[in-house]
């Protein structure tokens, strides 16, 4: 019986490579060398291009993390976080114990000049530290958003790292953050999708949506997640439903030599 499953799907595998419509395409080639060229509207990685735009708040786009002479293995990397951002999908980097993520992360972000918000998951991390915390400045009390709330307000990224850590009181709210894009706030504000806004906004005034405490998410909102493979890593296993909101990326493959290239940045 094990002899005859095998010989099936060898016969599938070789009418799958001997079929003439199939082809490689020269990008994902192993031999193919993909080209970084970055102006200050657009940036290309190989056949992935982006449009630019002047950030904000320049203080907070990452500096010192990109380098002149990047090697393939990295820009690999680049090119699928880009194509990824382009497409508007979440994207979750996972790899062993080490900066080499959380520098991909940054090092993409200088290059396409966005915006961070940084949150560090752990195991004493609850939702408030994600939504918004109450603060008492000049004898008055009120709420200060936090990390997730101003990066899907202002179109920031927000890198989540250590999702591992997660408990399960902040599941829900990551999985309604990524999946609807929505957040309810403790001040009584809602954060919606930028396309039910919109068309909320062809229904209803400006003056009504803001009675009703919503407010819109930019679609130019991306979440970067970083992570441990549990296991073997200490840590818990992502539930099915938020692993599903990822687009996933294992970068623990890269050379020793260029691993050693970002130890000392």
């Amino acid at each position: 019986m094990q002899q005859r499953i095998i010989l099936s799907r060898l016969q599938v595998l070789n009418r799958i490579l001997s079929t003439p419509g199939i082809k490689q395409s020269p990008t994902f080639g192993s031999h193919y060398a993909l080209r970084l060229c970055s102006e200050s509207s657009k940036v290309t990685i190989g056949d992935v291009s982006r449009q630019l735009r002047e950030p904000h708040q320049p203080q907070l786009v990452p500096i010192g993390y990109l380098q002149q002479d990047l090697p393939q293995s990295f820009l690999k990397h680049l090119r699928w976080l880009l194509q990824k951002d382009k497409l508007g999908q979440d994207v979750f980097l996972i790899g062993p114990p080490g900066p080499l993520r959380r520098q991909l992360a940054l090092t993409y972000l200088e290059l396409t000049k966005r915006e961070l918000e940084f949150v560090t998951l752990t195991r004493d991390t609850t939702d408030t530290d994600l939504k918004q915390r109450r603060e008492i400045r000049g004898g008055t009390s009120f709420y200060h958003d936090q990390s997730a709330v101003r990066a899907a307000v202002e179109g920031r990224v927000l890198v989540l790292e250590g999702v591992e850590k997660a408990e399960r009181n902040v599941l829900p709210v990551l999985n309604n953050l990524l999946e609807n894009r929505e957040m309810q706030l403790e001040d009584g504000r809602l954060l919606i999708a930028s396309h039910r806004y919109d068309q909320l906004l062809g229904e209803h005034s400006q003056e009504e949506l803001d009675q009703m405490h919503l407010v819109r998410v930019s679609q130019d909102f991306r979440v970067i997640a970083l992570g441990l493979p549990s296991p073997p890593y200490q840590g818990h296993p992502l539930d099915p439903p938020l692993r599903s909101r990822f687009q996933a990326r294992d970068v623990s493959s890269l050379p020793f030599k260029v691993r050693m290239m970002f130890v000392f940045i």
